[in-house]
């Protein structure tokens, strides 16, 4: 035999055949073995006949039969045989019936089927009792799904196993011999789903390409140990990216992921991820490593991006994700993503996290709960990305959240919401604080089938104890023990008009107006430092919040009245085609936890201050529109707007356009420790993404999106898909913002391109083009759910 040197490209076409892993994300699927796909395939239609193989009758049909009785029995001219679930068809079948075993001879134009497998040869014998068969100089076909072969002698045993001499295999269509494997001894395991092939040879056409001892691949959905689908991809920073995953199926709720990776610009990386199903619940840990990063000593040597650097050899990642219940009663949540430093996100892209938050949390926390408790004992701790924010931001070691419900008050119901927290930050010169809060409530509510009226009353108490520092004096208006005590009540009124509307015949319209107002006295809270508390949206939904922050360091006072009012339209099926939504906020009084809560309080004091809407259309089955509105007459402008269209025809069809804005005084209000304050321009973003079929067999998948203001490309990428009935391949390029130089006031940019293959008929496949979608920043999110 010639000796086989395999390209990159070769190899990666190869190591394709381990591919046993799905993606998903909101695309709907489409299945690779379609009905075009499946024209030629050998059906099994019947019902399926179980039982005891020995006990099941024999049929036969023939032009001529010849008998010596008891043992033996010839059948010619277009024999056919029925036992169970097995057909049998030649031109001459002898019977033999000798020591209580049947056995059966078969010359002819043999054609074999049951509902796994159908076989075609010249001659072959079968064991009756057992179900063995062999066939010589044969051909065979899965039975309702693709995969076919030929060799020199296949055997049937046990009803599970086909056993092929000199044999072949291939996923292609009939008459399609675009790869194929051969090798001298094959077994397709039809329980296992499994194919295990000794000496094998991968061709291409008739070309062969690798030679490997031994292969086992995945014929089906079954869990399955080995090589998983290479990854290879280009890009400015990197170079060539080339990583092929290796599964480990440890046990039924247990496997691992090891995926070597090379960077040729960087260096070697392994990434590894262990999912695990247990009395702890489900859960994913993962740990990515990179002993030497070649191109980052560069960038920290070269201040690519600034002083931004941590003085670190090596690069890591960790994750840890668990979120389940234990039992009944108890449940325990991890949500913990590290990395060794600043840039590894902008540098090397990971599965679980993106760089757009700018932070990274460590979330541990143990809950019990039961009928009447609620209590949750957690530690988060935060990961920023920019030096100048690492001191300031707080994180609770510990804090426990405690919440009791009585509801047997009569027509009341009562609840207690309790907190203790502790705050520290990595600054040696800030505050570490003790938080203790007491909340009790009393809500009492009238509801009947299309209207509801709820008054709640209650009190906020909240203690601190700041161990401020001694040698500062950026904290002289702080004091070290401060009591604050605030009462609140509130009414909730919502009501419902329904009826059939004229506008469109079958439809049901619904008018939904809604009235609440919130009373919290004014409380001076400039002598406590802000620990969790950030501004909220005020979206529709958020108008009717009790509070415009999330946390309990600043709450601010409240005499104001929120209306709102949303109708909705039903069709004949009481599906929701259409709903909008518009409200407002009035204050009697200015709203403000110290002199100046934010930017904008020093705008305006009363009357109108906020009004939202939103929108949703489901136009027809294939068309959906979302959209929604913010105004703020302190700032006598929109502050923030987003809207988005989409048109999905099919599962292989979709075209979204998109658009987003925002503020920048509003962002400045928001972001108070973002490193480009101030903004000096709003954001006002446009995008358009799609897939669309340009043949039966090539798609085009690409996305862009542009920054009106900056005039650039934000975030895009071009690609095709080719996909056939025996095998795939995606290119695709792509250009993403990453970074913003200080210095030049230029954004910096990312190119990459990729190259993919696949082939059909080795168990679940990846939906490549959903994968397509998901690059970049800005990934496909459906309009529709």
């Amino acid at each position: 035999m010639k000796k086989l040197t395999p390209s990159l490209i070769t190899l990666t076409i190869v190591f394709s055949l381990y591919n046993n892993v799905c993606y998903a994300i909101a695309l709907p699927k489409s299945d690779s073995n379609n009905a075009q796909c499946l024209n030629n395939v050998p059906r099994f239609d019947r019902p399926l006949v179980n039982g005891n193989i020995n006990t099941l009758p024999v049929n036969a049909e023939s032009n001529e039969f010849e008998a010596n009785y008891p043992n033996t029995a010839t059948y010619k001219g277009n024999v056919s045989i029925e036992q169970g679930n097995r057909v049998i068809k030649a031109d001459r079948v002898t019977i033999n019936s000798e020591n209580n075993t049947q056995t059966v001879t078969l010359d002819g134009s043999i054609n074999y089927q049951d509902n796994l497998i159908q076989m075609k040869g010249d001659h072959a014998s079968m064991n009756l009792n057992n179900n063995n068969t062999a066939i010589t100089s044969s051909k065979y076909h899965l039975v309702n799904r693709l995969g076919r072969g030929q060799a020199d002698e296949i055997k049937l045993e046990n009803n599970r196993y086909v056993i092929l001499k000199n044999g072949s295999f291939t996923s292609c269509p009939v008459d399609n011999n675009t790869w194929s494997i051969k090798g001298t001894t094959v077994i397709h395991d039809n329980k296992e789903e499994l194919l295990e092939v000794w000496n094998a040879v991968f061709r291409v056409g008739k070309v062969p390409v690798l030679y490997s001892p031994y292969l086992q691949l995945p014929t089906g959905n079954k869990r399955r140990s080995g090589l998983l689908m290479p990854n290879l991809s280009f890009n400015n920073k990197d170079g060539v990216d080339f990583s092929l995953p290796i599964y480990w199926n440890i046990a039924p709720n247990y496997d691992a992921t090891f995926q070597p990776r090379i960077l040729v610009k960087r260096g070697f990386q392994l990434k590894t991820e262990f999912r695990y199903l247990n009395e702890l619940g489900a859960g994913t840990l993962a740990f990515d490593w990179l002993q030497h990063d070649s191109q980052y000593n560069k960038d920290r040597d070269n201040k690519a991006n600034g002083i931004n650097y941590d003085d670190n050899r090596q690069r890591w990642l960790f994750y840890w994700k668990n979120d389940e219940l234990i039992n009944y009663n108890w449940r325990l949540k991890i949500n913990a993503t590290r990395v060794s430093d600043n840039q590894y996100l902008s540098d090397l892209d990971s599965d679980y996290v993106s760089s757009t938050a700018g932070y990274l949390s460590q979330l541990y926390q143990l809950g019990y709960n039961d009928e009447n408790w609620d209590i949750t004992l957690s530690q988060l701790n935060f990961q920023t990305f920019r030096t100048n924010l690492k001191d300031n931001l707080y994180q609770t070691q510990p804090q426990l959240d405690i919440t009791y419900y009585n509801y047997d008050f009569g027509p009341f119901k009562f609840k207690n919401y309790a907190q203790i927290s502790h705050f520290v930050s990595k600054g040696k010169n800030e505050p570490k604080t003790w938080r203790t809060h007491i909340e009790p409530t009393l809500n009492y509510t009238l509801t009947n089938s299309w209207s509801s009226i709820s008054t709640e009353a209650g009190f906020m108490a909240t203690y601190y104890n700041q161990d401020l520092p001694s040698n500062s004096n950026r904290f002289k208006n702080l004091d070290k023990n401060v009591s604050r005590f605030i009462p609140k009540i509130s009414v909730d009124g919502k009501i419902i008009f329904e009826r059939d509307t004229t506008l469109i015949e079958g439809y049901t319209q619904t008018l939904e107006p809604r009235v609440k107002y919130i009373y919290i006295p004014y409380k001076k809270q400039s002598n406590i430092l802000n620990y969790d508390s950030t501004l909220l949206q005020s979206d529709y939904i958020g108008l009717f919040r009790d509070q415009p922050y999330s946390g309990l360091d600043r709450i601010p006072s409240t005499n104001k009245i929120s209306t709102g009012i949303t109708t909705r339209f039903y069709d004949i099926n009481k599906v929701e085609r259409f709903n909008f939504s518009i409200g407002q906020t009035t204050y009697f009084t200015k709203s403000r936890t110290s002199e100046n809560n934010t930017k904008l309080d020093r705008n305006s004091d009363t009357g109108s201050i906020t009004w939202a809407a939103d929108n949703f259309w489901q136009i027809s089955d294939e068309i959906v529109f979302r959209g929604g509105v913010q105004y703020d007459t302190r700032l006598d402008a929109i502050s923030l707007a987003n809207s988005i269209f989409e048109y999905r025809p099919s599962t292989n069809k979709l075209i979204q356009l998109s658009y987003r804005y925002a503020n920048h005084k509003y962002i400045d209000t928001v972001d108070l420790n973002s490193i480009y304050n101030n903004y000096k321009q709003n954001i006002s973003q446009t995008g358009i993404m799609t897939t669309w079929p340009l043949s039966e067999t090539v798609s085009a998948v690409g996305s862009y999106y542009h920054d009106v203001k900056k005039g650039q490309m934000v975030d895009g990428f071009v690609g095709l898909h080719y996909s056939d009935c025996c095998w795939g391949m995606t290119v695709q390029y792509g250009r993403k913002l990453t970074d913003w130089n200080i210095d030049t006031h230029k954004s910096k940019y990312e190119n990459k391109l990729s190259l993919n293959f696949e082939l059909q008929g080795f168990g679940r496949r990846s939906d490549a083009k959903a994968k397509m979608l998901n690059y970049g920043k800005l990934p496909y999110v459906s309009a529709f759910e």
